[in-house]
């Protein structure tokens, strides 16, 4: 991306300009990193590099649940390897219904968005706008560029994107019908900071760092056999060998072939004392080495 500084870090998000996790990028670091939009999450995780060390990714919304296509990735055996979680931040999001300049809601056929935004405002779609069409987009932003541009399939004049305001400053044409349009007003995504290496120094953060947390992923190996009621026993033994306050608990279809077979995320965190919060991470892997079971450390804060 033309125009980068050399010596600050680069910072992949999903893009365009003026998506929320633009938004939270740029709260959480400001001026001291530069940012390179990419058009999906996977983007952003594949783009990870010594030449582009930084992403963000949005992890789950307080209404909307789990962003699927992240824990999708998060199934990928780089995940832990190369590319590491490092922290997390949450951002208040308040959704717009952004149209061309002069269109009304009676003028509205498709909304376009990403799934997630739709999600969080099916209620508000439901009772206004129930005869239109959703129609998903990579991104809130993207969603409002191509209704800016006319790149969309349908004519723009009868498309709404739900997206943040100020996509109104960054694409031409466009203007904020309705505000607060979210399902509930305490609607906020939290967002994963992720590296490249697991070692590599994150510029100065502008938010406060919360507590020791770690996310761990577990599976069965594509090796292992015996009925599922074995295989629930030893999760529900990993767990109390973890000894650390489970704080989430997330389940994917494995990537293998094997029937039925599940990937479980971990997010735990520290239960106190005096014991260095990486220290005790590490002997509570040690306590999980059960024949069958891959346990893999994606990242910690």
């Amino acid at each position: 991306m033309c125009g980068l500084d050399p010596i600050r870090p680069t910072l992949a998000f999903l893009g365009p300009v003026g998506t929320y996790s633009h938004q939270a990028a740029y709260d959480c670091f400001g001026n001291s990193v530069d940012y390179v939009p990419k058009q999906t999450i996977q983007a952003v995780f594949r783009s990870l590099s010594l030449d582009l060390p930084l992403g963000i990714v949005p992890q789950e919304n307080n209404t909307h649940g789990s962003v699927i296509e992240t824990y999708d990735i998060l199934r990928d055996p780089a995940i832990g390897q190369s590319n590491f979680i490092r922290g997390s931040t949450i951002l208040a999001v308040r959704h717009c219904l952004v149209v061309r300049q002069g269109v009304k809601l009676e003028n509205i056929d498709h909304v376009l968005s990403h799934g997630q935004a739709l999600g969080q405002c099916r209620s508000f779609l439901a009772r206004l706008l129930p005869w239109a069409s959703l129609v998903p987009t990579d991104s809130t932003a993207s969603a409002a560029e191509q209704i800016s541009n006319g790149t969309t399939a349908f004519d723009p004049y009868r498309c709404a994107a739900i997206c943040s305001s100020i996509v109104t400053t960054v694409f031409e044409g466009l203007e904020v019908l309705l505000d607060s349009i979210q399902d509930g007003e305490a609607n906020s995504t939290r967002f994963y900071i992720v590296s490249h290496g697991s070692d590599s120094t994150l510029p100065p953060s502008r938010i406060s760092p919360v507590r020791r947390e770690a996310l761990l992923r577990t599976s069965t190996s594509q090796e292992s056999h015996g009925t599922s009621e074995c295989k629930r026993l030893n999760f529900v033994k990993l767990i109390k060998a973890l000894d650390l306050e489970i704080l989430r608990v997330d389940r994917r279809p494995a990537l293998h072939a094997l029937t039925f077979r599940d990937v479980y995320f971990l997010e735990v965190g520290d239960i106190g004392g005096n014991t260095p919060w990486s220290e005790k991470l590490s002997q509570a892997l040690q306590r999980v080495t059960y024949p069958g079971i891959e346990v893999t450390l994606l990242g910690k804060w």
